[in-house]
């Protein structure tokens, strides 16, 4: 039987956790290199004390998508699996990548692809046919207007708007209560 980590005892952990148990999934723990031995009343073990196998599979709960990604490309040979909290509203026909997250209240709709690792978070809309790159992240209430395509790592903040059918370049930020009414490029915030 494979055992469940969640990588990174921190905030965005603790409501990992809250959509794992919720899930009815188990988890054995977090691992974090940070001095602590427990965390949400769960063992912490750093990575480097761990023997990885095919019995071991993590997610990756921080919160910061290049921090996601550098930890995602050093642990390549890791099995990572995804979490849908059982309150998400997710279509039949949308795809979601390894070691994604769904929040509470949030909505993937028909037709929409979320890459890998992106955390789709508390009441936040990917509206249908949506393209999503991998490790962007979508804060509380944030919403993307149908048919709209965002690039990799890319940070829509909390109650951000991005309208129907617009791109969101690679690497750029969205800030909290943003209404996107054009293109935004790469890089950009």
């Amino acid at each position: 039987m494979t055992k469940q980590y969640i990588y990174g005892a921190g905030g965005h952990g603790k409501v990992v956790l809250d959509a794992m148990q919720l899930a009815n999934l188990s988890c054995e723990g977090f691992i974090d290199d940070n001095d602590i031995t427990t965390w949400m009343g769960l063992n912490v073990q750093s990575y480097s004390s761990l023997t990885i196998s095919d019995a071991l599979s993590f997610h990756l709960a921080i919160g910061n998508g290049k921090i996601r990604e550098k930890i995602a490309g050093k642990l390549s040979a890791v099995n990572f699996f995804s979490i849908f909290h059982p309150d998400a509203s997710i279509a039949k026909t949308a795809k979601i990548g390894r070691g994604s997250l769904v929040a509470a209240q949030a909505v993937v709709a028909t037709e929409a692809q979320v890459g890998l690792h992106c955390i789709i978070n508390h009441s936040a809309v990917v509206d249908h046919d949506c393209i999503v790159g991998d490790f962007s992240h979508f804060a509380p209430q944030s919403c993307l207007g149908g048919a709209s395509q965002i690039g990799k790592g890319v940070l829509i903040g909390a109650g951000a708007i991005v309208m129907p059918g617009l791109t969101v370049g690679d690497y750029a930020v969205v800030g909290a209560g943003a209404v996107v009414t054009k293109n935004v490029s790469p890089g950009v915030v």
